[in-house]
């Protein structure tokens, strides 16, 4: 398994009274850059009157270093991402920041201009904190508990439009890619993986996929190679079937895994400022260093993840404003979690959608199937109710026969997520 960034200097112990933001921002400081960042060409305006070339690859470079440092130390940490989309103005405002930066530091040459190599990029690349994320080399070669061979959906609309789900897509899906990356401990979370569709690089929005809990299944993650390959894996490749779900919707969707701990998701359950910087950086990964306004956010959680997802809805509110879509798989099963209901979320235009086994609603007295499921998808938030006699069809429904008690309890509980996906996705407007 990757190691963790090694600090320059020993952290000291942490405040109790730091939280949050401050508490990232704290410990931050003290993992500085771990490799030298470098520019081709010079960027800025020098003394005022003589423009360097100013490469686009190069601005979003030194861009992203003067965002890694704190505004104490002539950087920009505090204003992550507010740069001007308009070349001329945001020449003018690195020149800017680069003036702030030499004066700051007290360097003999205050000339608005960094030079490959030169002695201000050098400082700049010392001062700034490592990346959040720091891409893998290799693609990972993520791992499955044995669940691959899970059939599709034969459409985006069978669970709304026939009572007895059919499976079994035609065609081929989309080629996905996906990519791995170690984490800061920040984070709170070792590694993300991710998957989105090959030769995508603006993502039309990115999905945070929240993992249920692993306390049950201490056996199966005996390992951290086992807690990054396999805890991702199950998601991406494995029963979930993330990555293809998203191909089949045909969706421009990234999906993104945190690597389950078993203190949860961390930031991704509490921490707003480093979700979006994470996101930032995974998307001008794909996108090869082009900086743009963040697209929309789309959250799923598996069984008690949904409690991963309300913590998130809670403790991120501002980015939570941009959600489009959520996807609950079955975790109306998990009872301690009935008050979330993802009402507010649904009320305010997203569309949600929360996949039910056994947990289904009653029938009315007298009421036929197809009313019964008009009336439950028609609600707020949208409920797909997934009674065992609809799962006839599934391949693997000899179950119910092989082993009953486990069966009744758990069958739909297990394949739900492994295809629903695939609806919520391709009945999301405006992704």
């Amino acid at each position: 398994m990757p190691t963790q960034p090694i600090p320059t200097q020993p952290i000291p112990p942490i405040p109790t009274q730091l939280r949050g933001f401050d508490l990232a921002r704290y410990s931050s400081r003290y993992f500085m850059a771990l490799t030298f960042t470098n520019i081709k060409s010079p960027v800025g305006v020098r003394n005022g009157t003589t423009t360097m070339p100013n490469a686009p690859a190069d601005l979003a470079i030194v861009t992203d270093l003067f965002d890694r440092i704190p505004l104490d130390n002539g950087g920009s940490e505090e204003l992550f991402g507010v740069w001007s989309k308009n070349r001329d103005e945001l020449i003018k405002e690195v020149t800017n920041q680069i003036i702030a930066f030499q004066k700051a530091n007290g360097m003999t040459v205050v000339d608005g201009v960094l030079d490959p190599g030169g002695g201000t990029l050098k400082l700049m690349n010392k001062l700034a904190s490592d990346r959040l994320l720091t891409p893998m080399d290799e693609e990972p070669g993520w791992e499955d508990w044995g669940y691959t061979a899970l059939p599709m959906l034969s459409n985006d609309k069978v669970p709304e439009i026939s009572w007895e789900l059919t499976f079994g897509s035609s065609g081929s899906p989309r080629a996905m890619s996906t990519r791995g990356y170690k984490c800061d401990p920040a984070m709170g979370t070792p590694h993300i993986g991710i998957g989105w569709p090959t030769g995508v690089t603006k993502p039309s929005a990115y999905l945070i996929y929240f993992h249920h809990s692993i306390s049950q299944e201490g056996g199966d993650y005996r390992s951290g190679a086992e807690l990054f390959k396999k805890g991702i894996g199950d998601y991406l490749i494995g029963r979930m079937k993330a990555m293809e779900q998203v191909a089949w919707s045909g969706k421009n969707v990234c999906v993104l895994v945190p690597e389950p701990t078993l203190g949860g998701q961390s930031a991704f359950e509490n921490n707003e400022k480093l979700v979006v910087e994470a996101l930032k950086e995974i998307d001008a990964d794909i996108s090869g260093g082009e900086i743009r306004d963040l697209p929309p956010l789309l959250l799923a959680s598996y069984s008690d993840g949904l409690g991963r997802m309300g913590n998130f809805l809670k403790n991120c509110a501002s980015i939570g404003r941009t959600v489009r879509g959520a996807y609950d798989f079955d975790g109306l099963y998990v009872k301690r979690f009935a008050g979330i209901t993802l009402t507010n979320l649904s009320n305010s235009g997203a569309q949600v959608f929360r996949y039910v086994g056994n947990s289904s609603p009653a029938f009315l007295p007298n009421e036929n199937k197809l009313a019964y499921l008009m009336r439950c998808i028609h609600q707020s938030p949208r409920v797909m109710p997934l009674f065992q006699k609809r799962w006839v069809n599934h391949p693997h429904y000899g179950e119910f026969t092989s082993n009953p008690a486990w069966a009744a309890q758990w069958w739909m509980h297990f394949y739900i997520p492994s295809c629903m996906l695939f609806h919520g996705l391709a009945n999301t407007d405006s992704i």
